[in-house]
């Protein structure tokens, strides 16, 4: 059957445009949503690239998978003892094995979710130029492992709360809440700066300074309260407003610092959006740079 003049005229006046792959029409939300959407198209290379790496960690030890459950606890277990010794001082009613461990168990989580971005992508840069393979999925694999670690250190934790009975509060939910958004300033600020090593390599060292040297002035080992020159870091320090935060939602069920833990909220969300879409827009052009 013959198509009529109408179907002719609609044809002829078709118009086919072929562009390359823009993604500087998106925008913030839709750069997010992209990125979740890449990552769970590629869930199962995070589990794969997960289990490659948590095998190759122990892989040709003699103790085996042993060392993936002790060496995560290292770092915690090594600032209780020194704690238990009396080297810190009891802080914020809590028993100091208590204070500490769940001190450092945010630390270790905050810190790593800013410095693990720019090692994984520094290291699968090359990689990812080979590949299909968006760089988020690289990123979101590198987390699964520092989920595994947390994990096993919020378990001493809670070990030690039960050991010293020490009581949580029923604002509990809300602290995860807190945790929950303190992950996602400490990711976009990792995100924004994992580019920006790219660029200007010298970014990793200078974050891995300021990180080392951080967990001083972020109330994680001692209260900033007690000492009086250092007090002010604890509502301008993003760090010690989230840790704080969750202390005091954990434990003692009532906010010290609720206005900067407020205005932190906002911040995140903006810090979200803007690392969400540099990040997106970037990934193509970084993969140009070596």
């Amino acid at each position: 059957m013959k198509a009529g003049p109408l179907a002719d005229e609609r044809q002829a006046r078709t118009v086919r445009v072929y562009r390359a792959d823009n993604r500087f029409s998106e925008g913030a939300v839709a750069a997010l949503r992209n990125l979740l959407g890449e990552v769970w198209r590629h869930r199962a290379h995070v589990k794969l690239i997960f289990s490659r790496d948590f095998k190759a960690s122990y892989s040709g030890t003699a103790l085996g998978v042993f060392w993936n459950f002790v060496l995560p606890l290292l770092p915690v277990s090594v600032y209780v003892f020194l704690s238990v010794l009396g080297v810190f001082p009891p802080a914020d009613n809590l028993p100091r094995g208590v204070f500490v461990a769940f001190n450092v168990t945010l630390w270790l989580l905050f810190s790593s979710l800013v410095e693990q971005p720019i090692s994984v992508i520094k290291s699968r840069n090359a990689e990812a130029m080979k590949t299909s393979m968006p760089l988020s999925v690289a990123v979101a694999s590198g987390f699964a492992t520092l989920a595994f670690e947390t994990l096993l250190r919020f378990l001493l934790v809670a070990i030690l709360v039960v050991a010293t009975q020490a009581v949580p509060a029923l604002t509990l939910p809300l602290a995860l809440g807190v945790l929950f958004l303190g992950a996602l300033f400490s990711l976009s600020v990792g995100l924004v700066l994992a580019i920006a090593n790219i660029a200007v390599p010298d970014v990793q060292s200078i974050v891995v300074v300021i990180m080392r040297y951080g967990i001083f002035v972020s109330g994680v080992i001692f209260p900033l309260s007690a000492i009086g020159q250092l007090e002010w870091l604890e509502i301008i320090n993003p760090f010690a407003i989230f840790i704080h935060a969750i202390r005091d939602l954990t434990f003692h069920g009532a906010l010290t610092y609720p206005i900067p833990l407020a205005v932190m909220g906002v911040i995140t969300v903006v810090a979200v959006l803007f690392s969400a879409r540099v990040f997106y827009l970037m990934e193509y052009r970084i993969r140009g740079i070596v």
